[in-house]
């Protein structure tokens, strides 16, 4: 037998010296199928190890005494770590018979004996505890088909006690699993669907392999009965999830199309062609113009009409958050990381996961929250405050601002990397002043939206509109154009020649005063200079043939373009008009 270890049913051990954990051995031992521990010779091992020993069936000679006992055992394998003087008579003689022996400086820690198992001690046992503590059913075999560890899954889930296993050959007991399969084959099996003592499981099992070698295998195997509830979990969970994405979307749907916007000149025509040129792109865009020229209509449109339609569109006003809120409000954050974050909350960036955020008036945004938004440009990943990892993101970004990006460049207010990465597509939209030829249309969309608005919003329609009408209405249907106050060529005159600085919003809201103090269906040049050029004064000749109400909407109006509408404004316009604060209020709610 020199040379090598002829295996056996089992093989008696001999285990000569002491160990620092001779517990976690002998359990090492008991997973071994071939080896059997049958003493311990250890003149310094613990009254409590002996007894434990013993308890165990393992007799344990600890003196010259019970050194004799020992020589009359017969012992297939002995492991000598310690090299005892009175012990080599003994295992020289036991070599000679033919026993396997392994000396201090062959063995060192029964590495020889578990080297086909596990590569040192300590990895065995954190192994052995993962194995146990695994909530799937877990076996492993040796390379001829001996089951050598099934751990305490493997019998809660078969109901087959451990040790109706241990020791036999799965070839025996399982031989159309698939640890018999991987055996004959020495390939891995997935998604194996076969019944175990009456219970359906799905198993997957690998080879061990070991020196270029067959050493084994293993699987891990689970429940199909639990498998398939867990499935079920999983789709009720994500059409939760598919549930709560619809419903973002829905409530961050664009409001505008690109049918919204109105105008034919050449300037104009060229900003919509390009905004439809960037829709196709999954580039940067970036937005510049006078304030309102309709920069977040071109944003809405862009997203709209692109392959990203059906994403969220959200929208961030950056001025409008605090600098100390807005980074949280951009990226999120995680429970815990400031006082008062009792839980999660997720950003604006993620919140536009597959769709598109929109950066509204990007120029005033902190130097330092700049640079956190140039990272997300260029590595298309979030990273929330108080977060260990950052999140990848998927992201159309579509900036506006007022400001010339440039000189705050040049004056060391705006990055120039930020600058450079945002303005791939820039689209430059002209000032109202600079397309007069679209004011009338504009003028004659913004009062149709009105009427139409008034109509479906109060289910009545203006006196003016019922006296047109001819006093009836045909349901729900559009209005028609004789249903639509219409504008005298004065009027558009007076459009055209004014300058308009607050742009289209400023249009906006005159055509709005129009159609709440207009009391006809044509709009007169009277009509808009009083609200263009208000006068100190309402003049006498323009409440002649007016209604009491409609020369008060006059009046409020007026005095609220002369002081404001601001608080303090306010103030003035009613001191001014003989009332109090309170009953302006009133009258501005009763004329809505």
């Amino acid at each position: 037998m020199k040379g090598e270890w002829q295996v056996r049913k089992k093989s008696r051990l001999l285990l000569i010296g002491a160990f620092n954990r001779q517990l976690e051995t002998l359990r090492a031992l008991k997973l071994v199928h071939d080896v059997e521990l049958a003493a311990i010779l250890d003149p310094s091992a613990k009254s409590e190890e002996i007894i434990w020993f013993q308890e165990n069936e393992v007799p344990v000679y600890c003196s010259s005494i019970t050194l004799a006992a020992a020589e009359q055992g017969d012992f297939d394998l002995i492991v000598d770590t310690l090299s005892l003087e009175e012990a080599a008579g003994y295992v020289e003689r036991a070599r000679s018979q033919g026993s396997l022996v392994y000396d201090r400086e062959q063995c060192g820690h029964l590495a020889p004996i578990f080297s086909r198992l596990l590569k040192s001690e300590q990895n065995y046992y954190q192994a052995e505890a993962a194995m146990e503590a695994a909530q799937e059913g877990i076996e492993v075999v040796d390379e001829n088909g001996i089951i050598t560890y099934v751990n305490a899954a493997f019998t809660k889930i078969l109901g087959i006690p451990a040790k109706e296993r241990l020791g036999f050959s799965v070839f025996d007991v399982s031989p159309d699993g698939s640890l018999a399969e991987v055996l004959r084959t020495g390939k891995a099996v997935f998604g194996n669907n076969h019944v175990t003592n009456g219970k359906t499981i799905i198993a997957n099992a690998s080879p061990l392999i070991s020196d270029g070698r067959l050493a084994g295998a293993v699987t891990v195997f689970n429940d199909a009965d639990l498998i398939e509830k867990m499935i079920k979990i999983l789709d009720r969970s994500k059409e939760e999830i598919d549930s709560l994405k619809q419903e973002i979307h829905s409530m961050n749907q664009p409001k505008y199309t690109f049918m919204d916007l109105v105008g034919e000149s050449a300037d104009f025509k060229t900003c919509v062609s390009q905004a439809k040129q960037a829709a196709d792109s999954a580039s940067t865009v970036l937005i510049t113009g006078e304030s309102g020229t309709g920069k977040e209509l071109f944003a809405h449109g862009i997203h709209e009409f692109g392959g990203r339609a059906k994403g969220p569109f959200i929208k961030v006003n950056c001025p409008a958050i605090p600098g100390t809120l807005l980074e949280s409000e951009l990226f999120g954050y995680e429970k815990g990381a400031f006082t008062g974050a009792s839980k999660a909350k997720i950003g604006k960036f993620e919140l536009a996961n597959g769709g598109t955020i929109f950066l509204d008036e990007i120029g005033d945004m902190d130097p330092y929250l700049q640079a956190k938004l140039l990272r997300v440009l260029q590595e298309k990943e979030v990273e929330r405050i108080g977060a260990v990892h950052p999140v990848r993101i998927d992201v159309r970004i579509i900036a506006a601002t007022n400001k010339d990006l440039r000189e705050a460049v040049a004056q060391g207010k705006f990055r120039s990397d930020l600058y450079y990465r945002l303005n791939v597509i820039h689209i430059h939209l002209p000032p109202l002043r600079k397309r007069r030829e679209d004011i009338s249309l504009l003028a004659r969309q913004m009062i149709r939206k009105y009427c139409e608005k008034d109509w479906f919003e109060r289910k009545t329609f203006p006196t003016r509109v019922l006296r047109e009408a001819g006093g009836k209405i045909n349901g729900m249907e559009p209005l028609s154009e004789n249903q639509i106050p219409r504008m005298a060529d004065g009027a558009i005159q007076e459009l055209r020649d004014y300058e308009w600085p607050g742009n289209i919003r400023e249009l906006e809201n005159l055509v709005e005063k129009l159609m709440i103090l207009g009391d006809g269906a044509l709009i007169t040049r009277e009509d808009v200079t009083s609200i263009l050029y208000p006068s100190e004064a309402v003049p006498l000749e323009q409440m002649q043939g007016k209604s009491l109400s409609a020369m008060e909407k006059r009046m409020i109006l007026a005095a609220l373009k002369r002081h404001g509408e601001a608080l303090e404004g306010k103030k003035a316009a009613a001191k001014e008009l003989g009332i109090s604060l309170t009953c302006l209020y009133d009258k501005l709610k009763k004329y809505r």
